[in-house]
């Protein structure tokens, strides 16, 4: 379990959090969402220790974040973050050597999946392809929480639907997926928990399937009635 406990972090004048407490359960798919600017991507960056939180605490499996639990974590920014001229082998050979739970298998079955081949440069991969190649490093790390901010940015609907078939083909049941992303009907059909935030702190938490049942709505009618009550 991931527990987020009040926390906070500025940068300059900006809140960006303020006093955000969530909690991330095993074997979920948990989303975060929100519009631009409410600190979705900061709160994803916390728990991976990338950014220094002002106050608040965050525990993962019941530890402080320190170097014992970093194995536990596997992050996907939105942004491209591969070494420049590196191949899709080689990557994977890098993140053999630093990731204990590495598992070589599974990289090339997506591989197979997302029809790639290990010689090519990642840099020369389209935008698809480059979001395919991270996914792939973010599962095959065997990490028991996977956090993907924005995964689906600039990538067209068929694509996406591979990603949402790997995602489900390629989790665990002991393993927990957190998701930032603004294509909510893409994951409409697969996420539990939903946190919506707006100005640095959780609003709501609903189980998406228990709104569908007892109150008819989805994942957006929900938003839009949160929104509409403001």
């Amino acid at each position: 379990m991931i527990e987020v406990k009040d926390i906070y972090k500025k940068y300059r004048k900006k809140q960006v959090l303020n006093g955000l407490s969530l909690t991330i359960e095993e074997g979920k798919i948990t989303c975060i969402l929100g519009i631009n600017g409410v600190g979705k991507s900061t709160t994803l960056k916390a728990i991976c220790n990338l950014i220094n939180i002002d106050s608040g605490e965050i525990l993962i499996d019941g530890e402080k974040l320190n170097h014992s639990v970093y194995d536990k974590i596997a992050f996907v920014p939105d942004a491209d973050n591969n070494f420049s001229n590196t191949t899709i082998k080689e990557s994977f050979e890098f993140m053999k050597k630093f990731y204990k739970n590495w598992d070589d298998k599974k990289a090339y079955e997506m591989l197979d999946m997302f029809e790639l081949t290990d010689d090519l440069y990642i840099d020369e991969l389209s935008k698809g392809n480059k979001a395919r190649v991270k996914l792939i490093i973010a599962f095959s790390q065997n990490s028991k929480y996977i956090l993907l901010d924005e995964p689906f940015s600039g990538i067209d609907i068929f694509k996406r639907e591979s990603f949402i078939k790997a995602m489900t083909r390629y989790i665990d049941d002991n393993q927990s997926i957190i998701i930032t992303t603004h294509e909510i009907s893409e994951i409409e059909a697969i996420v539990d928990d939903v946190y919506l935030v707006d100005n640095g702190k959780v609003i709501l938490k609903f189980n998406a399937e228990e709104t569908r049942e007892i109150e008819g709505k989805s994942i957006l009618d929900k938003i839009r009635e949160v929104y509409n009550d403001k």
